[in-house]
């Protein structure tokens, strides 16, 4: 299965400053996963595959994350877009007009100890296939010094030098900013599981550059790392 930002960000190159996309974190009890599951990719992934079949966005998909307690998040939705307006733009979400099914009937709120929906735009990416992601989540002192940092430093450098990665990117948060929430994340994208924790354990060697200000820039490193793999992507 490709990689979450490989089949998103269609625009080659290392640079994706006009795409967006939204990340729906969901915190499902172990006894509703199965429903929550059945439900999301048997109708809502159609619902957004008609919105992409029409123009109204790039793709959906649905992601576990590997690990976690009971009362953290454990599911999120990725919806990617090419404007803003597109992502702002909630009425299509509609079930009865494109499945002729009333959306109580396939609702999963009620399979969920809550949501929490964050807004996002890709600041630059490397493209790659992969099954399994490590999302680092930040919050830099000073914003663009990091993004700025991310594409001439660490984006050039992977260029050359993957390190064991097949799939990188950076992106920054647009809406809800908060002082305990992050408001930038990268990403680390893996063929499998097992090499990404290898990565999170030092285990593949990372290109060397003597140009950071990172430490500067992000003084305490990231605030979390979590590893994550797709159940479904709307388009494959």
């Amino acid at each position: 299965m490709k990689n979450l930002f490989t089949i998103l960000f269609l625009t080659a190159g290392l640079f994706l400053n006009a795409q967006y996309y939204s990340i729906t974190f969901a915190n499902v009890p172990q006894e509703n996963v199965a429903e929550f599951e059945r439900l999301e990719t048997t109708y809502w992934s159609k619902v957004a595959k008609h919105n992409i079949e029409n123009g109204k966005q790039i793709n959906w998909g649905l992601l576990s994350r590997v690990g976690g307690g009971t009362d953290s998040w454990n599911y999120v939705f990725v919806n990617v877009y090419e404007t803003a307006e597109q992502m702002t733009d909630n009425s299509v979400w509609d079930p009865k007009s494109i499945l002729g099914i009333d959306p109580q009937e396939i609702s999963t709120n009620h399979l969920t100890n809550g949501y929490g929906v964050t807004h996002w735009s890709v600041k630059a990416s490397i493209q790659g296939s992969g099954g399994a992601s490590v999302w680092n989540f930040g919050s830099p002192a000073n914003v663009d010094a990091f993004i700025q940092e991310n594409q001439t430093v660490w984006g050039p450098a992977f260029q050359k030098n993957m390190g064991g990665r097949t799939n990188w990117g950076v992106g920054q948060k647009l809406n809800n900013i908060e002082d305990q929430y992050s408001t930038v994340m990268t990403w680390d994208s893996f063929e499998t599981v097992a090499d990404a924790i290898k990565f999170m354990n030092g285990e593949f060697s990372q290109p060397q550059v003597t140009n950071s200000n990172m430490a500067e820039i992000m003084p305490n490193g990231f605030t979390a790392r979590v590893i994550v793999t797709p159940v479904m992507w709307a388009v494959e």
